[in-house]
């Protein structure tokens, strides 16, 4: 049930209403928000409903098994168990077909014969609340003394419908906190609606006419664009993701916030970065931070071995993770080469500084900074580049294809159809709007904490009908939910 659609209109009028009358009442709230989140995911795809009671159960029974008087060795046997068993069922349903077609790649097929293998239909949302059913055993394992959540605490937590389908992914301590003590503020609600009113404008109206007008013909046929064309349609898909995801995220944060719980801002601006970290620190959040604790510590991190090969790593793995195809291990291959130059770069930078500063070498003795400004414009440049560059890999169905739409780009002579100028507007909006959109939202909110709550539902109803007027005919879906 994506939130484009009339039926989630309908479905979180009537949870809204019920949202705020229960949450007195200790008793039923936790119960009534998880028949919510079960009824929301249920309608979408019901046969995987036991799926999500596994994950949830697997990770509420390692936690409540990681206490501390468990022997050491116990605890560790019991998380790797845990980590095991959910990472397999992940790739089952994420990389089955893909080990299937390598084996047939390598001339081995396992179809036909004594029996035949089932058509695997991956479930939505399968990444992210396994990830986050992980974190709830992986931080009980590091510290015994976290709170273990009752089995249907556990359950709403990986569940909780808002986030469930594609982030951003929760932890459990902050969540657990907020659904014994649900409350929205008076301020929130024309937050709320902003946001919500945001998600929509850029996924209906700015996210589909880049992907209908802009991008599908050219990764469909680039033999028919020019130089032109072509770059119009790497610029749009760079934008048209940004504005899916982050306009996903947030309604996510704008109906989580109306029900009382803030699930984390998953973007600040991420084409803004100077540089590669930086941009991991503000593109898709949750993920990046997720990776992080519980990958790139757990191979070592800064600490043990090498920090460029564990970043390389976890990098080509958070790429894996995003898809069972070469494209996207060389999309995160390449993420992780360039984290590990500039974390280089980066020390050599600071080891420097460390020695002047030890030998006394006095402030004013420093060299000045030359064009701090073009520098960081410099930087801005490579880095929005580069990333967009990769993004085609996302965008190309195979390997050939994102070849050919790369070598395009190598020819500005090439003939051709161009492409639509508002593409390059939308892309400026996209890149501009990310510093006066902060302002814009102010006096949007100000403006919806002077209405009364029936008038704010009207305001917010208007301007939905407004925003998915704008948008084609059949909202498409959210590109993360493939992942």
């Amino acid at each position: 049930m994506p939130f484009t659609s009339l039926d989630f209109a309908v479905f979180f009028g009537i949870v809204l209403v019920l949202n705020w009358r229960l949450r007195g009442e200790t008793r039923v709230y936790v119960p009534s928000l998880l028949v919510f989140n079960l009824v929301f995911y249920g309608l979408g795809a019901p046969k995987f409903l036991p799926l999500l009671f596994a994950v949830a159960f697997l990770n509420w029974k390692a936690a409540s098994l990681l206490t501390a008087g468990a022997s050491p060795a116990r605890r560790k046997l019991t998380v790797w168990a845990d980590v095991i068993l959910n990472l397999g069922i992940l790739g089952f349903f994420k990389y089955f077909d893909f080990a299937l077609t390598t084996l047939e790649d390598l001339g081995i097929s396992l179809h036909g014969g004594l029996f035949s293998l089932p058509e695997i239909v991956y479930p939505v949302g399968l990444s992210f609340f396994t990830f986050q059913g992980l974190s709830l055993a992986i931080d009980k394992y590091r510290d015994p003394a976290l709170e273990t959540p009752s089995f249907l605490e556990a359950l709403v937590f990986v569940s909780f419908f808002p986030t469930v389908l594609s982030g951003p992914i929760q932890r459990l301590e902050p969540f657990l906190a907020q659904l014994r003590r649900s409350v929205t503020r008076p301020g929130d609600c024309g937050l709320a609606v902003t946001l919500i009113l945001t998600g929509l404008f850029k996924k209906v109206a700015l996210s589909s006419y880049l992907s209908e007008q802009v991008v599908r013909d050219v990764f469909t046929v680039p033999e028919r664009f020019s130089f032109v064309g072509v770059l119009g349609a790497v610029y749009g898909y760079s934008a048209q993701i940004y504005l899916d995801f982050s306009g996903y995220s947030d309604l996510a944060l704008g109906v989580g916030m109306l029900l009382g719980f803030n699930v984390g801002v998953n973007f600040e601006s991420p084409y803004l970065a100077t540089n590669i970290r930086d941009f991991w620190r503000r593109w898709h959040i949750s993920l990046s931070r997720w990776l992080r604790d519980y990958l790139y510590i757990t191979l070592g991190g800064s600490r043990k071995g090498s920090t460029s090969l564990n970043l390389i790593v976890t990098q080509t793995l958070g790429g894996l993770w995003h898809g069972a195809h070469l494209r996207y291990l060389v999309w995160g291959l390449a993420h992780g080469i360039l984290l590990a130059v500039t974390h280089v770069f980066l020390s050599v930078r600071r080891r420097r500084q460390e020695a002047m500063d030890a030998i006394g070498f006095k402030p004013w003795q420093r060299p000045r900074p030359r064009c701090p400004r073009l520098k960081a414009f410099l930087g801005f440049l490579f880095t929005f580049h580069f990333v967009t560059l990769l993004w085609i890999l996302f965008r190309a169905e195979t390997m050939p294809r994102a070849w050919e739409i790369a070598s395009a780009l190598a020819d500005p002579l090439r003939p051709g159809e161009g492409a639509p100028a508002l593409a390059f507007v939308i892309l400026a909006l996209t890149l501009l709007g990310q510093r006066v959109g902060g302002a814009v939202m102010d006096l949007m909110t100000a403006l919806q904490n002077r209405l009364s709550l029936p008038l704010l539902s009207l305001w917010c109803a208007f301007w939905v009908i407004i925003i998915m007027r704008m948008g084609p005919d059949g909202i498409l879906p959210f590109i993360y939910f493939q992942y």
